[in-house]
C-alpha cells in the first residue's frame, strides 16, 4: 500500500513539473551602463528562484529572461534587479545598491552621466613585459 501511494504521489510530481510553463521576457534597463556591471546582474538573476536562463544585451540595454512562470513572474524578476541597483521600466533602483555599481555605471544609474564614454573592451597580461634576468 505504501508503495502504491509513493508511486502515486511521485506520477504526481511529475505530472506538475510537466505543465511548468517557460515564459521568455525582453526587460529594459534604460540606465545600464556597460558590461563592467554584468556580474551584478548575472548574480541577481542566477539567484533568482525559477529563472531559467538569461542573456544580456549591451546594445539594447536589456536583458532576454526565460523563467518558470509556476515560480516567478516579470514583475518580480524585475524588482530584484531594481533591488541590485538597475532601473527598470516599472521599477525605481535602489539607492543603496547604485552605490555598490562600478563607477561608471554608478553616474548613469544617478543620471549624472548618459552612459560610459571609454571601451571596457582591454585585457590584462600577467607580468610586466620586462626581463628580469639581466644583468
Amino acid at each position: 500500500m505504501k508503495k502504491l501511494f509513493l508511486a502515486c504521489i511521485f506520477a504526481l510530481i511529475g505530472a506538475m513539473g510537466a505543465t511548468a510553463q517557460e515564459v521568455t521576457v525582453q526587460i529594459s534597463l534604460p540606465k545600464y551602463c556597460c558590461s563592467e556591471s554584468d556580474p551584478i546582474i548575472e548574480k541577481t538573476l542566477a539567484y533568482e528562484r525559477g529563472v531559467e536562463s538569461f542573456q544580456i544585451n549591451s546594445i539594447t540595454k536589456s536583458v532576454l529572461v526565460t523563467y518558470n512562470e509556476n515560480k516567478t513572474n516579470q514583475d518580480k524578476i524585475e524588482k530584484a534587479l531594481a533591488k541590485a541597483g538597475f532601473e527598470t521600466e516599472h521599477h525605481k533602483a535602489n539607492k543603496r545598491a547604485i552605490e555598490h555599481l562600478p563607477a561608471c555605471c554608478k553616474n548613469t544609474a544617478k543620471g549624472l552621466d548618459s552612459g560610459c564614454s571609454h571601451s571596457h573592451e582591454h585585457t590584462h597580461s600577467e607580468g610586466c613585459n620586462h626581463d628580469h634576468n639581466e644583468e
